[in-house]
């Protein structure tokens, strides 16, 4: 992390890093309210909501490292993140807002590969293997899924001192 924060906290670097979250934020709202989400599969409700969450999540994580670094001259490393996650009463926020953060992305990318999967069985005119295909694929997004969620308890246990004292 020492390493690579001279890349990414050069400043036309950063820069260039907050234009591409607030750009994924606000493509992501437009797509939403552009195409709506009601009456729509499953898979793709779970997409927007999971979208949703991650640019609440992104606009308010960015926020709090800038406001970190720049006003209250503190370091932004393992710890920062860490240390609301070890203390009562902020634990009871900031491990669910990092869990949830991070079952959302697992979520997100499990939903874009089925709807990609969808998508490519479309293009190909064989209904025989649909019904096969489609059940091949909810096993690859639950997959994507499970592992998403022990990735997930990994960090947060990581996160919250279980491994090792912080």
């Amino acid at each position: 992390m020492n390493l690579f924060r001279y890349v990414y906290r050069f400043p036309p670097i950063e820069i260039i890093l907050l234009l591409c979250v607030a750009f994924q934020v606000i493509s992501g709202i437009a797509l939403v309210l552009k195409k709506g989400f009601s009456k729509q599969p499953l898979y793709v409700i779970m997409q927007v909501l999971s979208g949703l969450y991650l640019s609440f999540f992104m606009i308010y994580h960015v926020r709090a490292v800038i406001l970190a670094r720049y006003q209250w001259n503190m370091n932004t490393d393992f710890y920062f993140a860490a240390g609301v996650a070890n203390h009562y009463p902020s634990k009871l926020f900031f491990i669910p807002y990092y869990t949830l953060s991070l079952v959302s992305v697992f979520i997100h990318i499990s939903c874009a590969h089925y709807l990609k999967r969808i998508e490519k069985l479309n293009s190909i005119a064989d209904a025989a293997n649909d019904a096969v295909s489609k059940k091949k694929y909810k096993k690859e997004a639950t997959a994507i899924c499970i592992a998403g969620a022990v990735i997930t308890f990994l960090i947060m246990i990581s996160f919250s001192g279980v491994l090792y004292r912080i």
